[in-house]
């Protein structure tokens, strides 16, 4: 229907054929000021709104409702809501020296009368060293010092502050400001937490958009242009691009608002934008500047455009929908921080395809004679261009170009005999007239690149060596599925946030003198089945539970363990604590005299902060949690590890106690272990779907189940081959010489870039496809054999395909200039992938193989016999052909016209049943 031909204009076509404007074209035609307009309006509204969807953006993981700790999790969110929002100070000598001593003193007090100053309870908002000390509660100074055993020889210590959440973002911009104003010379204080995580997450978004995309447009251009070869043209894409990107940002807007967005959305939206929005518009604009150039010296605009619609639109709007779909698919995992990427990049697609099929043809049909003259640069002239040649000829080839391209002209216009159409009967079936002139068939194909040309040696190497191309590809995929296999995946939070951070790089050096545990520690949830925490019953037996499961899990040198009823290794006994909590002023002071330290208000502070109980409140606690800080990254293999070993520790402790009491761990990175444990739960059966998808959209488009099925092997070949190329650089660190720190010997991958990068390389992989077979078919209904229309496929699709996988990998590769590990590792993926595809799948291995299959490439679709071609472009009505017959039988030049369209012999009449909406694959 959208291409549905009218019977309004017939514009000749090159070749002497005739395309009539469809019904998308004359609708563009009426519209095309309400189109710009409309796009204008949208890239206007996303300029205002782009900053406010940036900002939105965050880090933020949730407990998936299918893990294994969603009701423990939704358990401690119920009984300990939170309050407050923690940030870490990490405090270190510049000389590298003992940290401990007067400077780390002056510093805990400075910010322990900040807190006073800011209305904050000090003794509950800033703890570390000093504080402890200060307290009298030597033996809990440990967790604050890299050397528990000795803190004299502490060369790094913590200060932990705690704000109220609902005004946590201007406290926490005051720490900075005041930490920086008022530390002491020869201390070096750096801030964690997730506020500034989040900030450093932002600012390395805001980088990433601001400096690094915009570098590399310029690089993107450059095969364009090789293509297209006109400045004008150019234009266009750039306004595509710029359409695309601001309405992406607009429309996520609202839904960033409403639910997480992960931070390197943005990032991989543009990303998304300048590879979709150059790579489309290259297929269209190519197609319409060949469409100009074989018209000669009066070009039609609006005849080269519905050309290029029909022909490369079509390319376009399956290999958008494929590729949005395989986006979209993510949204089925669990993860909201996968989703909405998902979610984000596959709405950039669509807004991606409707552009470049709305405001592209717009622009042409509003300035058609501006866009009609091809020139590379400014004053060059529409003949310079043609003189250089088709769009795979260099200088050295324009002549030969130029020659072959006029030898095609003179055959057609002597040679014809007969003219094919379509025309309509009472029924309004359709009935095919097919030209039987092979000259007509020489005049009407598409470009080819002469012989001698670098195509035409790569399609006779592919061809003519098919069965030593297929047996080199699959030997090179045996030692990349190895390194497949050997693939590990990381959770470090370090991979998603910028290196060059100062919240960064105090996360680094705490985990190197800490573990994360001090940032994000393991809570064991613990609820008795009396609901009766305050007893001495409940006090031993819950010691007991905790340590019985730490020897269980091999793990009791290596965390440091807090509670209300423990402290460490040291216990602490339910009468004091009772006392404490029951104790009238006159008794606490008594107690206080005796133990010399406020032991009522540390002990009323620890019931308040790990058990549901308010003692001034006068509340019975019913739950309580015990803290367990790993020595080492709570994201690391080994902590993964020890959080399985402790579940079933604690499913042992919960068995042996019988059901009195009940346990669930929670906190630290249980949530995100979790997560990625569930996601790769359905990774396997995302990729099963993913290429069932590409299976039956190759299947309808093509009419086959060879076609979908080489194309699903070919598509997993490219994954192998860039998967096992990743896990060398960033798990073998063979490129770890160059000491670029894009590339570093990681020894993993982040978990998220297997989970990435699988719909953007099916997809791209998908389109490339789509191309090559569309082309590779036209001229096999064109008649050429199915070798000749092989070669002469690649040939004709070749240059554009490798320059499309070029504009692709300069847009994804401008990401391994980000400042962000997990965005490094999957722009290089992203970039081996498009390489490899471009460059060796579908430009080598996939002519071979269709090259080996021969007549079975289309089975069991049935194709005519190779000779006379059938005309893909609709042709005018029968009524209507006759008439421009007789009012113009004669040229321009005295030379007679063809004649008048006759119907089908019944030689002919199987060729019939071939429409030319069937006839067009993408």
């Amino acid at each position: 229907r959208i291409l549905c031909p009218s019977a309004r204009h017939t514009p000749k076509m090159r070749g002497g054929g005739s395309l009539e404007h469809g019904a998308a074209i004359a609708v563009l035609a009426r519209l095309r000021y309400a189109v710009l307009a409309t796009w204008c309006v949208l890239t206007v509204l996303g300029a205002i709104f782009a900053t406010s969807f940036t900002s939105n953006t965050s880090i933020d993981f949730s407990v998936p409702p299918k893990s294994r700790s969603y009701k423990a999790s939704r358990d401690f969110d119920r009984l300990f809501p939170a309050t407050d929002v923690k940030l870490t100070a990490l405090v270190r000598r510049k000389d590298d020296g003992v940290v401990v001593g007067k400077e780390l003193t002056e510093l805990t007090h400075d910010l322990v009368d900040w807190a006073r100053s800011a209305g904050l309870d000090a003794n509950a908002s800033v703890v570390g060293y000093v504080t402890m000390l200060d307290r009298g509660l030597p033996e809990l100074t440990g967790a604050f010092v890299n050397e528990p055993g000795d803190p004299s020889r502490s060369t790094a210590s913590l200060i932990v502050i705690s704000l109220p959440t609902n005004e946590s973002d201007a406290l926490s911009a005051e720490i900075v400001d005041h930490v920086h104003a008022r530390t002491p010379g020869a201390l070096d204080v750096k801030l964690a937490g997730e506020p500034y995580f989040l900030q450093a997450a932002l600012d390395g978004v805001t980088h990433d958009v601001e400096q690094v995309h915009p570098k590399v447009v310029p690089f993107a251009f450059i095969p364009f242009l090789y293509i297209v070869r006109s400045w004008r043209l150019a234009l266009i894409t750039l306004a595509c691009i710029a359409a695309t990107a601001a309405t992406s940002y607009f429309v996520m807007w609202p839904i960033s608002v409403a639910t997480p967005v992960a931070n390197f959305a943005p990032s991989m939206m543009l990303s998304a934008t300048l590879a979709t929005s150059i790579d489309y518009s290259l297929f269209l604009l190519s197609r319409f500047r060949e469409e100009i150039l074989a018209q000669g010296t009066a070009p039609d605009a609006t005849a080269a455009l519905a050309a290029a619609l029909w022909y490369a639109g079509h390319t376009v709007l399956v290999s958008g929908v494929t590729l949005a779909l395989c986006f979209f698919g993510l949204l089925f995992f669990p993860i909201s921080l996968i989703s909405s990427l998902g979610l984000a990049t596959g709405l950039t697609i669509v807004v991606s395809v409707t552009v470049n099929l709305t405001l592209l043809p717009a622009l042409i049909l509003a300035f058609p004679a501006f866009f009609s003259r091809i020139e590379l640069c400014c004053g060059c002239g529409r003949r310079g261009v043609e003189r250089g040649g088709a769009l795979w000829a260099g200088a050295d080839q324009g002549a030969a170009a130029e020659a072959s391209a006029a030898a095609r002209g003179a055959a057609t216009a002597g040679a014809v005999d007969e003219l094919a159409a379509v025309v309509e009967d009472e029924e309004g079936a359709a009935t095919a007239l097919v030209r039987k002139n092979e000259a007509s068939r020489l005049g009407s194909l598409p470009e080819r690149a002469p012989p001698g040309s670098f195509w035409s040696w790569l399609s006779s190497l592919a061809l003519n060596r098919s069965a030593v191309v297929v047996v080199v590809f699959v030997a090179a995929l045996v030692p990349c599925a190895m390194q497949v296999a050997a693939i590990e995946t990381s959770q470090s939070q370090q991979q998603t946030m910028p290196r060059d951070a100062e919240a960064s790089r105090a996360y680094s050096e705490m985990v190197d003198a800490f573990g994360s545990g001090a940032l994000f520690p393991f809570n064991v949830l613990i609820q008795p089945s009396d609901g009766v925490v305050e007893s001495a019953d409940f006090f031993n037996r819950s010691r007991v539970y905790v340590r019985r499961a730490l020897e269980l899990a091999n793990a009791t040198d290596s965390v440091n363990v807090t509670g209300v009823m423990m402290a460490g290794a040291t216990d602490v006994p339910f009468e004091l604590v009772h006392s404490a909590l029951h104790a009238d002023a006159t008794a606490c002071d008594a107690l206080a005299r005796l133990m010399q330290r406020p032991v009522c208000r540390e002990l009323r502070l620890a019931w308040h902060q790990y058990t549901n109980g308010d003692a001034e409140a006068g509340t019975n606690a019913t739950a309580t949690y015990v803290s367990i800080a790993l020595s080492y990254d709570a994201f690391s293999a080994r902590a993964t590890a020890w959080l399985k070993d402790m579940r079933a520790a604690f499913e042992q402790v919960e068995a042996e106690a019988g059901g009195t009491d009940t346990f669930g761990l929670v906190g630290g990175a249980i949530a995100m272990n979790d997560s990625v444990a569930l996601v790769y739960d359905y990774f396997p059966l995302m990729i099963g779907i993913t290429l069932a998808v590409v299976f039956v959209l190759f299947g309808l488009a093509f009419r086959s189940v060879v076609v979908p099925l080489r194309a699903v092997l070919t598509i997993s070949g490219s994954l192998v081959l860039s998967m096992g190329c990743a896990w060398l650089v960033y798990g073998r660190g063979v490129l770890a010489f160059t000491g670029w720190p894009s590339v570093p010997h990681a020894g993993n991958l982040s978990w998220s870039t297997p989970i990435l990068s699988l719909p953007i390389m099916v997809g791209l992989a998908c389109d490339y496809d789509i191309y090559l077979l569309g082309r590779i078919l036209e001229f096999r209904l064109q008649g050429l054999s199915e070798r000749e229309s092989v070669a002469a496929g690649l040939e004709s699709s070749g240059p554009l395909i490798t320059a499309a996988g070029a504009i692709m990998a300069i847009a994804f590769g401008a990401l391994l200039f980000s400042s962000t590990t997990s965005l490094n590792e999957l722009a290089f993926l992203l970039t081996a992938s498009v390489l490899i595809d471009a460059l060796l799948i579908r430009t080598v291995l996939v002519p071979a193989a269709m090259g080996l299959l021969g007549r079975a490439n289309w089975w069991p679709r049935t194709l005519p016999p190779p000779g006379p071609p059938i005309d893909l472009l609709p042709l005018p009505p029968a009524s209507m052909a006759g008439a421009a017959a007789a009012d113009d039988t004669t040229g321009a030049s005295g030379t007679r016209a063809a004649p008048p369209l006759e119907p089908v012999t019944s030689s002919d009449r199987a060729l019939s049943s071939i429409t030319p909406v069937a006839l067009i694959v993408p």
